[in-house]
Protein backbone atom coordinates (compact mmCIF):
# COMPACT_ATOMS: atom_id res chain seq x y z
CA UNK A 1 0.00 0.00 0.00
CA UNK A 2 2.68 2.60 0.80
CA UNK A 3 3.69 2.46 -3.10
CA UNK A 4 0.17 3.37 -3.78
CA UNK A 5 0.24 5.91 -1.82
CA UNK A 6 4.04 7.41 -2.83
CA UNK A 7 2.27 6.82 -6.36
CA UNK A 8 -0.59 9.01 -5.58
CA UNK A 9 1.30 11.62 -3.92
CA UNK A 10 3.72 12.06 -7.09
CA UNK A 11 1.03 12.52 -9.28
CA UNK A 12 -0.57 15.16 -7.13
CA UNK A 13 -3.57 13.14 -5.64
CA UNK A 14 -4.21 14.83 -2.34
CA UNK A 15 -4.07 12.72 0.60
CA UNK A 16 -4.74 13.24 4.46
CA UNK A 17 -4.37 9.85 5.67
CA UNK A 18 -4.64 6.46 5.47
CA UNK A 19 -6.42 3.90 7.58
CA UNK A 20 -5.61 0.19 8.32
CA UNK A 21 -8.32 -2.62 8.58
CA UNK A 22 -6.63 -4.51 11.28
CA UNK A 23 -8.70 -8.05 11.19
CA UNK A 24 -5.86 -10.40 13.33
CA UNK A 25 -5.93 -13.81 14.49
CA UNK A 26 -4.92 -14.01 17.84
CA UNK A 27 -1.29 -14.93 18.36
CA UNK A 28 -0.53 -13.47 14.90
CA UNK A 29 -0.23 -9.96 15.52
CA UNK A 30 2.65 -8.29 14.35
CA UNK A 31 5.49 -6.85 16.99
CA UNK A 32 4.79 -3.43 18.52
CA UNK A 33 8.00 -2.73 16.85
CA UNK A 34 6.62 -3.94 12.88
CA UNK A 35 3.22 -2.22 13.40
CA UNK A 36 5.02 1.47 14.41
CA UNK A 37 7.69 0.80 11.70
CA UNK A 38 4.71 0.43 9.52
CA UNK A 39 2.84 3.52 10.90
CA UNK A 40 5.74 6.01 10.76
CA UNK A 41 6.14 5.07 7.09
CA UNK A 42 2.89 6.47 6.33
CA UNK A 43 3.60 9.65 8.51
CA UNK A 44 6.92 10.19 7.06
CA UNK A 45 5.19 10.95 3.78
CA UNK A 46 2.88 13.56 5.88
CA UNK A 47 -0.53 11.72 6.26
CA UNK A 48 -2.17 10.82 9.68
CA UNK A 49 -2.63 6.86 10.00
CA UNK A 50 -5.41 5.35 12.23
CA UNK A 51 -6.68 1.64 12.69
CA UNK A 52 -9.80 2.13 11.39
CA UNK A 53 -11.19 -1.59 11.91
CA UNK A 54 -9.76 -3.12 14.53
CA UNK A 55 -10.79 -7.25 16.12
CA UNK A 56 -8.67 -10.20 17.19
CA UNK A 57 -10.27 -12.95 16.30
CA UNK A 58 -10.02 -16.26 18.49
CA UNK A 59 -10.72 -20.23 17.69
CA UNK A 60 -12.64 -22.56 20.05
CA UNK A 61 -9.82 -22.73 22.01
CA UNK A 62 -10.60 -22.53 25.53
CA UNK A 63 -7.25 -20.68 26.79
CA UNK A 64 -6.39 -18.05 24.50
CA UNK A 65 -7.40 -14.52 26.65
CA UNK A 66 -4.27 -13.70 27.55
CA UNK A 67 -2.94 -13.81 24.35
CA UNK A 68 -6.00 -11.84 23.05
CA UNK A 69 -5.40 -9.25 25.71
CA UNK A 70 -1.64 -9.43 25.01
CA UNK A 71 -2.77 -8.64 20.97
CA UNK A 72 -5.36 -5.72 21.55
CA UNK A 73 -1.97 -4.05 23.65
CA UNK A 74 0.43 -4.04 21.48
CA UNK A 75 -1.62 -2.59 18.37
CA UNK A 76 -2.90 0.12 20.33
CA UNK A 77 -0.12 0.93 22.21
CA UNK A 78 1.90 1.37 18.69
CA UNK A 79 -0.19 3.79 17.59
CA UNK A 80 -0.15 5.52 20.59
CA UNK A 81 3.53 5.56 20.24
CA UNK A 82 3.51 7.12 16.75
CA UNK A 83 3.12 10.75 16.42
CA UNK A 84 0.36 11.06 13.75
CA UNK A 85 -1.35 8.10 14.14
CA UNK A 86 -4.61 9.52 15.43
CA UNK A 87 -7.11 7.06 17.00
CA UNK A 88 -8.06 3.39 17.05
CA UNK A 89 -11.59 2.45 15.95
CA UNK A 90 -13.27 -1.41 16.84
CA UNK A 91 -14.54 -3.45 14.27
CA UNK A 92 -18.21 -3.83 17.00
CA UNK A 93 -18.23 -3.90 20.48
CA UNK A 94 -19.92 -6.74 21.44
CA UNK A 95 -19.38 -10.53 20.23
CA UNK A 96 -23.63 -10.64 20.16
CA UNK A 97 -23.76 -9.21 17.06
CA UNK A 98 -20.80 -10.06 15.61
CA UNK A 99 -20.25 -11.14 11.90
CA UNK A 100 -16.98 -12.75 12.59
CA UNK A 101 -18.14 -16.45 13.10
CA UNK A 102 -20.14 -15.95 9.95
CA UNK A 103 -17.32 -14.89 8.21
CA UNK A 104 -14.43 -17.08 9.13
CA UNK A 105 -16.23 -20.58 10.62
CA UNK A 106 -14.98 -21.43 13.88
CA UNK A 107 -13.98 -18.56 14.76
CA UNK A 108 -15.26 -15.50 17.07
CA UNK A 109 -14.14 -13.93 20.57
CA UNK A 110 -12.76 -11.29 18.96
CA UNK A 111 -14.18 -7.88 20.80
CA UNK A 112 -13.82 -6.59 23.82
CA UNK A 113 -17.76 -7.94 25.06
CA UNK A 114 -19.34 -11.53 25.07
CA UNK A 115 -22.71 -11.77 23.48
CA UNK A 116 -23.62 -10.88 27.20
CA UNK A 117 -21.85 -7.62 27.29
CA UNK A 118 -19.42 -8.99 30.01
CA UNK A 119 -15.91 -7.31 29.60
CA UNK A 120 -13.77 -9.73 28.01
CA UNK A 121 -9.38 -10.23 28.22
CA UNK A 122 -10.10 -8.20 24.94
CA UNK A 123 -11.16 -5.40 26.51
CA UNK A 124 -8.47 -5.16 29.39
CA UNK A 125 -5.86 -5.38 26.50
CA UNK A 126 -7.43 -2.10 25.07
CA UNK A 127 -7.55 -0.38 28.61
CA UNK A 128 -3.72 -1.34 28.89
CA UNK A 129 -3.11 -0.20 25.29
CA UNK A 130 -4.27 3.53 25.83
CA UNK A 131 -2.61 3.60 29.75
CA UNK A 132 0.46 1.67 29.31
Amino acid sequence: MLGEVQWLQEHGIPLDGVGFQSHFVIGSVPSKEALMANYQNFTALGLEVAVTVLDIRGGLLPDFSGQQQADYETVISACKAVPGCVGVTLADISDKYSDIPVQYSGAGSALPWDINYVATMAYDGIIAGFTN
